[in-house]
């Protein structure tokens, strides 16, 4: 019998994949336990929606590294009158603001930035799909 997975499954395949199954496991464990769903009209539509949604968000994830590579994040902190700085900026606050600008939700993997001038922090939008952004610190005063 041909399935179409609902989920990934152990040694059968992963989620979105039409597959041939026994009989028996087909209609005794994966589709009353919601795993699978036989591989009919309405399953081959739903595979189709759900490839586009996907291919719709992986071109929208590319579209945002790419502007966000462009991109450059001003921060300021305050200073001592011997140069020292005061505080510094993490990756929650460079987050805050990727999402004030329109990126959504990311995640941003950078340590506290202690030091001025300009810093690169790599920033993970989603389905594997990696931007940089450069982050610039100046003196305040």
């Amino acid at each position: 019998m041909k399935v179409l997975l609902l989920e990934n499954v152990k040694k059968i395949g992963r989620k979105n994949e039409i597959k041939e199954v026994s009989d028996g496991y087909a209609r005794n464990f994966l589709i009353p336990n919601k795993k699978a769903m036989p591989a009919n009209q309405t399953a081959l539509h739903l595979k189709n929606n759900a490839e586009t949604k996907e291919n719709t968000l992986l071109a929208r994830y590319k579209e945002l590294a790419e502007k966000l590579n462009g991109e450059t994040l001003v921060f300021e902190l305050k200073t001592g009158l011997n140069g020292e700085v005061f505080g510094s900026i993490n990756a929650e606050q460079i987050e805050k603001t990727l999402k004030e600008k329109g990126y959504g939700e990311t995640e941003v993997s950078a340590n506290s930035l202690k030091t001025l001038g300009e810093h690169q922090a790599t920033v993970r939008l989603g389905r594997g799909i990696n931007g940089t952004v450069k982050v610039r610190l100046l003196s305040r005063s």
